[in-house]
């Protein structure tokens, strides 16, 4: 027996239906986690149906970990060309 529902449950209440430029939101979030994925599993050697797993908070938290990261490494490269400059 199929049941029909009244309303869709694959909508979420809190997204707004259409992004800044009046065009579908929904595509547009779903290229994000796409891509936010892609770069996880990038970074992490981990497979990509793997991250489909975690949560959204986790994958928000592993995002904001590798961009500290990033930042890390670009100071410290900025840092390393400055002392290179001045002992030239």
């Amino acid at each position: 027996m199929k049941w029909s529902l009244p309303f869709s449950l694959l909508q979420s209440f809190l997204d707004p239906q259409l992004t800044k430029e009046g065009k579908p939101y929904a595509p547009f979030r779903y290229k994000q986690i796409v891509q936010e994925c892609y770069y996880l599993s990038k970074n992490c050697n981990t497979s990509y149906t793997d991250l489909m797993k975690i949560t959204p908070l986790e994958r928000k938290y592993m995002l904001e970990l590798l961009n500290k990261e990033a930042e890390k490494l670009q100071q410290a490269n900025e840092e390393a060309r400055a002392r290179m400059k001045t002992k030239k």
